[in-house]
């Protein structure tokens, strides 16, 4: 089960999706409440719904289902003023929920006699179980736990040095740390674990877990569109995700260059596409409404939630 959040700053919502999937339908209630005091700047929910974690400019903050703070960990940052670049810390419980992955943007907060780390806490306690250096300069990270419980996929963003990706595990008391050699933004794992995404400028690229082999492409060209007709052209930046295991909703976005007098900013261009994950092949664009949405959430079962036609928030499928 996915898990998926929201937040504010008096509460942070967990969603589930179990009902089955139909198209059209309205959004469930949220399955967990959880008032905070602060706002977070991040959220991880537990499996359980039990409990929560959130992140603030100083702090990881977990707390129990009725608000209560079970325990809060310094994050080591320097006030917003004295820091090197801008960079966000990153959490995710492991998809048992024995585990509370932390990503650490240690270069961005504290200069380049630091550099990224990751570490792995227990929930129960915020003790520091294990953690490792990342060797990475970023200013934000992806985490996408395993299905197993036990691995965790890391994407550092880089900014225009593009992406580190790394896959992690708790072995022994320590991290096992393995660096893929592949370039490009982490995106989503399959529901089944066995594929993860990563986009770069102009593609999206589907690799096989554990190993990052090539499984396949899809490019700009790939989706037929008159290239004249655009200043710039996007494959995944703004959404790559699984429907389910086999099919992923990739949007492609840019600039159209203005007919009247060839200005190449305006207006906006985004649209959303099926695409088989197995080939790379573009299986077409989502239905109406989604097709231009821009608010789309994947959910992996399946389905994907967006506005519907009056602009309420609604859940589709194909």
């Amino acid at each position: 089960m996915r898990v998926r959040t929201a937040f504010s700053a008096v509460e942070i919502v967990a969603f589930t999706f179990t009902a089955p999937a139909r198209d059209d339908a309205a959004l469930p209630e949220p399955a967990a409440r959880f008032p905070v005091g602060e706002e977070p700047t991040g959220v991880s929910v537990a499996p359980g719904l039990d409990r929560a974690a959130y992140t603030t400019d100083h702090d990881l903050v977990r707390v129990d289902a009725d608000g209560t703070v079970a325990w809060r960990l310094a994050l080591d940052a320097p006030p917003r003023s004295e820091r090197f670049m801008s960079g966000r810390p990153s959490i995710a419980f492991s998809a048992d929920g024995s585990l509370l992955w932390l990503y650490r943007p240690d270069q961005a907060w504290h200069g380049p006699r630091r550099t990224d780390r990751l570490l792995a806490l227990d929930p129960a306690t915020g003790g520091v179980l294990a953690e490792s250096d990342l060797g990475s300069s970023g200013h934000g990270a992806e985490l996408l736990p395993h299905p197993d419980g036990r691995h965790v996929l890391v994407g550092v963003g880089e900014g225009q040095d593009g992406g580190r990706n790394f896959l992690a595990r708790l072995e022994d008391g320590s991290l096992a740390l393995t660096r893929y050699d592949l370039y490009g933004h982490l995106r989503d794992l399959s529901p089944d674990g066995r594929v993860f995404l990563l986009s770069d400028e102009d593609e999206v690229t589907s690799h096989a877990f554990p190993s990052g082999e090539p499984i396949s492409r899809v490019g700009v060209d790939a989706f037929g569109y008159d290239e004249e007709r655009f200043e710039t052209l996007f494959v995944g930046l703004h959404t790559a995700g699984f429907l389910d295991h086999r099919t992923a909703v990739v949007a492609v976005n840019g600039e159209v260059v203005d007919p009247e007098d060839g200005d190449p900013y305006l207006p906006d261009f985004l649209e959303n596409h099926a695409v088989d994950v197995a080939t790379g092949r573009v299986l077409g664009p989502l239905p109406e409404p989604s097709r231009y949405a821009e608010s789309l959430t994947v959910l992996g079962d399946g389905s994907w939630t967006g506005p519907d036609a009056s602009g309420r928030g609604a859940r589709f499928t194909l």
